[in-house]
């Protein structure tokens, strides 16, 4: 056979070929990946300045699949930063060409391990590798073609370190496995993925679904589950939560996520997020302020392009809070609110979207709270357990109504309930609510802030409509509309250990508040069985002033300034309106005791009945009182009238009827020393007021008053009372007064004895300290009859005055038990000029005397020189020119003139003058002074016995006085009253 003859072209050729085929073989085989695994290491320091390590390089030229092992990228630290085992891919060559394409058969990545850190200033280790934004390469926004038809991803390691937190942490994610089939940038075409990764703390990753690269899009379901709240804390909220949380939680849900044309939108259906074993405390040692066996979120739709928000249900079975305020008044659950950022700088406005939320129902079951409140000396502890509360169709769109019930436990006995529907937009509530034996017992700690007062019983019950609204002006507006009640109130004061303040019931009916309007009625106030311990201690103060604790923080100055400027600045709109038809008090009674008294006296005041009608604020308002009840157990008391206060107009009739005195001796021993030995008193009081004028008819009758023994007391009013009930008395024994009373009519069973000898004791005060005007009463005078007036140096009694010693001559014949005393007196400044010329006269009788017994013979006395109109001259003019030398000059005849002027001995000007010079130098005479007195006395008393008809031994003379106290500048003799 004859071979053919092969040209010698295409021999070359096909050596050519076949020696390119050895290079090719040689270059993939073994001179590329000798070239990788020399070069590359150097390749990546030069880029990055880090160092690097491929273990061994393969490449098989002809499949074009390449395998990397042992690869390692270090930190500048020479840690390791990223490695794996192996790394493979397989390129299919016909089908890239076919399509066009990067087609790629296979990448799969053995035990990949990446370490991230961030440091303390917030860098992380790979910032050295980022690119400057300023050497970015443009996109030009064109896809290139990839097809993969499976990358995994098998035993992968993630290192996680940051150290930017205050305390540093770590966390490992392993093993992660990814598988993604028929991954391609191919536009719409879905690849199916699958990840699963574990963390070391606790936790797994489970993702299946599809994802799409163009556009970029995906949808599948995700599940978290067991990750530990402490990692989730320590990991990502030491910045924002500075609480120590435990339990674990779960989330899973079906989604659909799309970032298309630069919005990213996500869907999420039949979501499921879990809390497990929750638990919240301000650190690990303190005790928990919530803990949960589980909360449960059901049925959770999210949609963010809508902005929708859906939930099937909220449930929460047998959680517990617990809540205090520390002792310095801190909140427990404050660490629990937001921490405040600073104010962003004012810019652009944001648009903000608004979102629709809807949840089914929210459910708590069989939950508990306990508040702990350790501001207050003794702590207090209040619980609240059950608490059970259930919203259903909650919806945020305005308008919607959301119908709820709360059920709350309080205190173990109490009892709390509210049912209604409330609309979040606008916000409105209408809530039924009902509130049962509330023990006030266990609120005695807060008691104790204000009031030195045990709270032994007591039960709180409130029934009603509680209506809420936002106003136009964005105020809440909240109106009340129901009943409210205490039932057996018991208190007792802690200083004296006694019953201080109680009632069986107090019922406030028909109540109706409307905080915006600040207006507030009801229809009653009754009060059954009332009582109240009232005393009076020995410094005058009540016991309610030891009962209440002043706040020491406040300067009453500061408070009282504050509260006055508060009131000023209120204005008729904002002042608070009331209205109470009606105050029923039904068998009150009081201890009423006073330790003041050097006697001290306590009375029982029972059987109160009654009360007051029409309290209203309303300016016109008249209040109808009418009150019935006994004193002592013996005194009927009736009050009635009617009362506007804010006209200050009143019409009240009080009536005490046979009040026994001797009861209410304590009383006249701290007034006047003395007890009461007998007597009864009725008492009818009339209070009229109409525009402000007070016209009162208020008559008390005193039958056989007797005073008893007198006691000591240094306190007591220094009046002589035997003197007001001899003037009181008349012929029966009964002594009738007729006075103004003032004090407070309000609660009359409760100051009954401070009214009485009020009335009592104002009335034997002016009868007293007048008690000539009130014998002047008895013959029909208004005369005051305590003072006898005489003229200027003289004591002889007027017309006038003669008339006023027959008036009481006359009244004295009335009372036979009186006696007068007479006290002459003398005014220096008034009687003296007038007695000064007899002063002188005596003294130029002296000069006189002196003269005749210079002359030899009988001596003679000055009283009893005679002295002639000429001698008078004479020792006038000796007498001025030796006093005043300087006001006498002689004239051109040898005779004394003025000086300065013509006057001369010849005139009466000249006389006149000196008398009145003479006169003026004369020191006044007590005695003389004292003997005007006495003869004005005299005259009195004189009158009384001879013409009056008084007995001389009910008359008196006192002592002379000069000058004594008097009213104005009469000149007087002053008399006064005694009694036997």
């Amino acid at each position: 056979m004859k071979v053919p003859h092969i040209p010698s072209k295409i021999k070359i050729a096909i050596f050519i070929a076949g020696g390119l085929f050895g290079i090719y073989t040689a270059l993939g085989f073994y001179l590329l990946p000798m070239l990788v695994k020399s070069k590359l290491p150097a390749l990546i320091q030069q880029q990055t300045g880090r160092k690097a390590s491929v273990a061994t390089v393969r490449f098989d030229p002809f499949s074009l699949q390449l395998s990397l092992q042992g690869f390692a990228l270090q930190e500048p630290d020479d840690r390791l930063f990223v490695g794996f085992d192996g790394f493979f891919i397989d390129i299919n060559a016909r089908q890239s060409i076919s399509q066009a394409a990067l087609v790629i058969d296979k990448v799969s990545l053995n035990k990949p391990v990446v370490r991230i850190a961030k440091g303390k200033d917030g860098t992380f280790n790979f910032k050295d590798l980022l690119k400057d934004s300023n050497e970015a390469e443009q996109d030009d926004g064109k896809v290139f073609p990839i097809n993969i038809a499976k990358l995994s991803m098998t035993e992968g390691k993630l290192d996680w370190e940051d150290a930017h937190f205050s305390s540093p942490e770590k966390e490992t994610a392993y093993p992660i496995n990814l598988v993604i089939d028929n991954l391609t940038t191919q536009a719409d075409k879905p690849s199916n993925l699958g990840l699963s990764l574990e963390l070391n703390s606790g936790g797994k990753l489970d993702w299946q679904g599809a994802i799409s690269l163009n556009p970029l899009s995906s949808s599948g379901h995700i599940k978290l589950e067991k990750v530990q709240l402490p990692r989730i804390r320590a990991l990502a909220l030491q910045d924002f939560v500075q609480l120590d949380l435990q339990g674990y939680e779960l989330f899973e849900a079906d989604y659909k996520a799309a970032y298309v044309n630069n919005q990213f939108n996500v869907n999420l259906n039949q979501g499921k997020f879990e809390l497990h074993d929750f638990q919240v405390s301000q650190n690990s040692q303190d005790k928990p302020l919530v803990k949960m066996v589980r909360f449960a979120v059901q049925g959770i739709g999210f949609n963010l392009e809508k902005h929708e928000l859906t939930v099937e249900s909220v449930a929460a079975n047998d959680a517990d809070f617990k809540a205090w305020l520390n002792p310095d008044g801190v909140f427990s659950y404050q660490p629990l609110l937001p921490i405040a950022k600073a104010e962003e700088a004012p810019g652009e406005p944001v648009e903000k979207t608004s979102w629709s939320i809807k949840v089914n129902n929210i459910a708590l079951n069989n939950c508990g709270l306990t508040f702990e409140d350790q501001t207050l000396k003794k702590p207090i502890t209040i619980t609240a357990k059950p608490i059970n509360f259930q919203l259903t169709n909650f919806n945020n769109e305005a308008g919607a109504s959301l119908p709820f019930q709360l059920s709350v436990g309080l205190n173990e006995t109490g009892l709390i309930k509210l049912d209604g529907n409330t609309v979040i937009e606008p916000l409105s509530a209408q809530i039924a609510v009902d509130v049962k034996d509330v023990d006030l017992e266990k609120f005695q700690a807060y008691v104790d802030k204000f009031a030195r007062l045990d709270v032994i019983n007591g039960s709180l019950a409130i029934d009603g409509k509680l209506l809420v609204a936002k106003s136009a002006q964005d105020k809440l507006d909240i109106k009340f509309t129901g009943n409210t009640k205490i039932a057996d109130l018991i208190t007792r004061d802690q200083l004296k250990n006694k019953d201080f303040v109680k009632w069986e019931n107090l019922a406030l009916n028909g109540m109706d508040v409307d905080l915006p309007a600040n207006q507030y009625s009801a229809e009653t106030l009754i009060i059954n069985k009332p009582y109240a311990r009232v005393i009076i201690k020995q410094d005058k103060t009540v016991n309610f002033g030891d009962i209440m604790i002043a706040d020491k923080n406040v300067e009453k100055g500061k408070q009282d300034a504050t509260v006055k400027a508060a009131k000023n600045t209120q204005t008729d709109a904002q002042k608070p309106k009331f209205k109470l038809g009606k105050i029923q008090v039904i068998d009150g009674s009081s201890d009423f005791s006073d330790l003041s008294l050097i006697l001290p006296f306590a009375a029982q005041i029972k059987s109160l009945d009654g009360g007051a009608s029409n309290i209203s604020s309303e300016q016109k308002s008249t209040i109808k009182v009418d009150l019935k009840g006994t004193a002592y157990d013996l005194a009927p008391v009736d009050v009635k009238g009617e009362i506007s206060p804010y006209l200050g107009d009143y019409d009240v009739t009080v009536n005490f009827t046979g009040m026994p005195m001797p009861l209410i001796s304590s009383y006249m021993v701290q007034f006047a020393g003395y007890k009461v030995e007998k007597g009864k008193m009725s008492l009818e009081l009339n209070y009229k007021v109409a525009n402000r004028e007070l016209t009162a008819s208020n008559n008390i009758l005193i039958d056989q008053f007797e005073l008893g023994e007198k006691v000591e007391n240094p306190n007591a009013v220094s009046l002589p009372l035997e003197l007001a009930v001899a003037l009181m008395k008349d012929s029966e024994g009964k002594i009738k007064i007729h006075v103004p009373i003032s004090g407070s009519l309000e609660d009359p069973k409760f100051s009954v004895s401070h009214i009485l000898v009020d009335a009592l004791v104002n009335s034997i005060s002016k009868v007293i300290t007048s008690p000539f005007r009130a014998l002047a009463s008895l013959i029909g005078s208004e005369e005051d009859l305590s003072t006898i007036d005489f003229a200027a140096g003289d004591a002889v009694l007027t017309k006038s005055q003669i008339s006023k010693l027959g008036d009481l001559a006359k009244a004295l014949k009335s009372r036979p038990v009186l006696k007068l005393e007479i006290k002459g007196a003398a005014y220096q400044e008034q009687d003296w000029p007038a007695v000064s010329d007899d002063a002188l006269y005596d003294q130029l009788k002296r000069i006189k005397a002196a003269e005749v017994n210079k002359q030899g013979g009988r001596k003679i006395r000055a009283e009893h020189v005679v002295i002639s109109d000429q001698d008078y001259r004479r020792l006038m003019e000796q007498l001025f020119a030796e006093k005043f030398p300087l006001m006498v000059e002689k004239s051109l005849l040898g005779t004394l003139r003025l000086v300065g002027s013509k006057a001369d001995t010849s005139t009466d000007e000249f006389y006149a003058v000196a008398k009145q010079k003479l006169s003026a130098i004369i020191k006044p005479e007590e005695q003389r002074l004292k003997n005007l007195a006495a003869e004005r006395a005299q005259a009195i008393a004189n009158y009384i016995v001879q013409k009056g008809g008084i007995a001389n031994e009910r008359v008196f003379i006192l002592d002379t006085a000069i000058d004594p106290a008097r009213e104005g500048n009469g000149i007087v003799s002053l008399l006064s009253l005694k009694a036997d």
